[in-house]
C-alpha cells in the first residue's frame, strides 16, 4: 500500500508542478497487447492472405487468359495447388523458421482424414464456430508439455469454387456445403511459456 500510495503523491506533485496551461502528458504508452488481440491479429493476415489466393488464382479467370489449373494433384500435373494445400505449406515453412506460434487448417467433414480435429479443443473449437461462425473460440490448452493460447475462427466457402471443389471430391464426407456455409476452420496457437 505504501508504494502505490507514494506512487500516486509522485504522479499528483508532477500534475501540479507542470501547470495548466502545459499540454497533458501521455499517461499510458502501450507495452504489452493482449494474446487475443495478437490472435486475431495473426488470424486476420492469414484469412485474408488465403482468401486472396482463393479470389485471384483458384477462383476461375474472369478473362480468357490461360493459366494453369488450381488442382489437389498439381504436382503431378504441372498445374498450382489448392489454397488449403498453399496454407498448410505456408504454416510448416513458418516453423521452420523459427516462429513460436503455429496455425492450421481443421474441419469436421474434412477431406484428408489427417485435417480433422486433433485435439480436444480443436473438436470443440470447431464445433462452436460451426454453430456460430461469427464468434472465435478462445481458450488455453496444454500440449507437449507447454501451454497454449489457443484461438479458432470459422473458415466458410466464400466462393463457389470451394463448394464446387468439396461436393465434388471423391473422398469429400460431406457432398451438400452451401456458399457462405462453414467449411472448417483456422487454428492459432500462440505459447504461453517460453
Amino acid at each position: 500500500m505504501k508504494i502505490t500510495l507514494a506512487t500516486l503523491t509522485i504522479a499528483l506533485l508532477a500534475g501540479f508542478a507542470r501547470g495548466a496551461d502545459a499540454p497533458a502528458a501521455k499517461t499510458h504508452k502501450l507495452t504489452t497487447v493482449s494474446i487475443r488481440k495478437m490472435a486475431d491479429s495473426l488470424h486476420a493476415v492469414l484469412a485474408a492472405d488465403r482468401q486472396t489466393y482463393a479470389e485471384w488464382i483458384a477462383q476461375e479467370p474472369q478473362s480468357p487468359r490461360v493459366r494453369p489449373e488450381v488442382r489437389e494433384n498439381w504436382r503431378e500435373t504441372g498445374g498450382l495447388p489448392v489454397h488449403a494445400q498453399l496454407f498448410r505449406q505456408a504454416a510448416r515453412t513458418i516453423q521452420t523458421r523459427g516462429a513460436e506460434f503455429s496455425y492450421t487448417l481443421r474441419s469436421l467433414h474434412p477431406i484428408n482424414p489427417s485435417h480433422g480435429p486433433q485435439t480436444q479443443v480443436e473438436q470443440d473449437g470447431l464445433a462452436a464456430v460451426a454453430r456460430n461462425p461469427d464468434q472465435a473460440y478462445y481458450t488455453e490448452e496444454e500440449l507437449g508439455g507447454r501451454s497454449y493460447f489457443t484461438a479458432i475462427y470459422a473458415d466458410r466457402a466464400t466462393l463457389p469454387s470451394c463448394v464446387q471443389c468439396h461436393n465434388a471430391h471423391p473422398r469429400s464426407p460431406k457432398k451438400d456445403f452451401q456458399l457462405g456455409e462453414v467449411m472448417g476452420a483456422i487454428v492459432v496457437r500462440i505459447p504461453l511459456e517460453f
